[in-house]
């Protein structure tokens, strides 16, 4: 089976939330989706060893916001890149509460969603949580950013059709073909200047912190 197909799905990318006990966290994810309409529901799917994921099995509901193209790549480093165990990942940022009192930020995100869990799911590696959308808003009118329009940035690529296309006509047409090594959890591609056939086995993706063994050569 070529996994490597998978990575043609278009994923979102989202900031999930919550609070408990005093404690506030949020971390990036890509996997959320509206299940039903009517009522309102979704799915949010996140690694088991995420703090998030930890206090949001305790407290039993959640924020879930989209970013959108206009949010900075910092931000997305701040939460998908640290942990909420040893940092206050909200410190620098400007957010709000939900009835829960749930955090979710105010400046460069899309939407919210204000979300109470009704099932939660055991994927192994993953918990997926059903909810109920007990609230939601707009923030802004920029686009949301999916995984790829990210991977294109954290490259130092652009979201204009028209730059890409120029880059697309600039690139050499004959190129000595190279490997891509993609994280087949979430999805991140290495880009560091270590070649990684030479990383450590104690390497971890940044993203979602599964081991250097999940990547695969693309």
């Amino acid at each position: 089976m070529d996994k490597s197909a998978l990575f043609k799905l278009s994923y979102g990318l989202f900031l999930a939330g919550t609070e408990y006990e005093g404690k506030k966290n949020a971390c990036v994810i890509n996997t959320a989706a509206q299940a039903t309409s009517e009522p309102a529901q979704m799915i949010v799917t996140m690694l088991k060893s995420n703090y998030t994921t930890e206090l949001i099995e305790k407290k039993g509901s959640l924020t879930v916001s989209v970013l959108s193209q206009a949010t900075p790549l910092s931000l997305i480093q701040d939460f998908g890149m640290r942990s909420g165990r040893s940092c206050d990942k909200f410190e620098k940022y400007s957010y709000q509460t939900d009835a829960f009192g749930n955090p979710y930020l105010t400046d460069t995100m899309a939407a919210w969603m204000s979300l109470k869990v009704t099932q939660t799911i055991d994927l192994g590696t993953h918990n997926l949580f059903i909810c109920t959308v007990e609230d939601a808003g707009n923030l802004d009118s920029d686009t949301p950013i999916t995984y790829a329009d990210y991977r294109i940035l954290k490259n130092g690529g652009t979201l204009s059709k028209a730059a890409k296309a120029e880059e697309a006509e600039a690139a050499p047409q004959e190129q000595a073909p190279q490997k891509h090594y993609v994280c087949s959890v979430c999805h991140y591609e290495y880009d560091g200047e270590i070649p990684f056939e030479e990383l450590p086995d104690s390497y971890v993706c940044p993203v979602c912190k599964m081991g250097k063994n999940m990547f695969e050569a693309v």
